[in-house]
């Protein structure tokens, strides 16, 4: 490092960055939202992140602004059909988020399939006796459009060093949807 100088954005260090997500182009709807007071921060290169999100950052220094889109084949992948399935609404059960079962489209539920194993779907649709469930990934089948600003660069300290993550000092961690489910 030189004397003082600002750092860059490399491989395990801990990075912190402000940014808005939105769908397909830099003037597409707004998806999310990180700011100074939320940032996103994570440890760089450990594969927590999309790997394409990685290469557009790598290199950036503290303060600088960057905004790029990464396609939908290289962010969630493109929707897969397969993964919209039928649900007999006899088969949800009862909750008090959606009394007498009344979905509607694009609602979000978490689906429990056995032990442990939970599904977070969105209905994308509703039929008489069924709703059809969407289980791609939020962001599937979207290209990604993020504009935004490297706030922080910073070598990870021993614990961080070790799990290959950001650790909040007081151990809670934030978090972003740009995660591997």
């Amino acid at each position: 490092m030189g004397c003082g100088g600002m750092k860059t954005i490399n491989k395990n260090l801990i990075v912190e960055l402000k940014y808005i997500l939105r769908e397909g182009g830099e003037n597409g709807e707004v998806m999310e939202i990180m700011d100074e007071h939320w940032p996103l921060k994570f440890y760089f290169g450990a594969g927590s992140m999309l790997p394409a999100f990685e290469a557009e950052l790598e290199g950036l220094q503290e303060g600088y602004s960057f905004s790029f889109m990464i396609s939908a084949k290289d962010a969630y992948g493109p929707l897969d059909p397969d993964n919209i399935e039928e649900v007999a609404l006899k088969d949800l059960p009862d909750s008090e988020r959606f009394p007498n079962k009344n979905f509607e489209k694009g609602d979000r539920l978490v689906f429990s399939m056995g032990s442990r194993n939970e599904r977070l779907g969105t209905i994308s649709e509703v039929l008489p006796e069924s709703v059809l469930v969407d289980f791609n990934h939020a962001l599937a089948g979207k290209d990604l459009h993020f504009s935004g600003q490297v706030l922080y660069v910073r070598e990870p300290r021993q614990e961080e060093h070790e799990a290959k993550r950001y650790i909040e000092p007081n151990g809670i961690r934030s978090d972003s949807r740009l995660r591997d489910e």
